[in-house]
């Protein structure tokens, strides 16, 4: 009985790589750690001195209020909305 499939060699087989591409490689994965390393050092020292990226000079208030969207403020103004007027019906009784 023939067989029906065309299984064929593959004409050329993949002979890895070379320990220069090696060396390059580690090298290269080396380096990326470094920088990783040396901007999680800035950004873990700039935590501790009580600043975050981008707000040197601001208070915490200007800090708090950065951070917030507008969802946020509009959410915010009916809560507080809600407690003022509470209270002045409370005094109208």
């Amino acid at each position: 009985m023939k067989s029906t499939y065309n299984i064929q060699k593959p004409e050329a087989e993949w002979d890895g790589l070379t320990l220069d591409e090696i060396r390059y490689a580690r090298a290269l994965t080396r380096a990326r750690i470094d920088i990783s390393k040396e901007m999680l050092s800035a950004r873990t020292n700039a935590l501790m001195n009580g600043r975050t990226a981008g707000t040197e000079g601001k208070t915490m208030l200007g800090r708090m209020l950065g951070a917030l969207n507008w969802l946020d403020y509009g959410l915010i103004a009916i809560r507080l909305g809600s407690k003022v007027s509470g209270l002045f019906r409370s005094r109208r009784k």
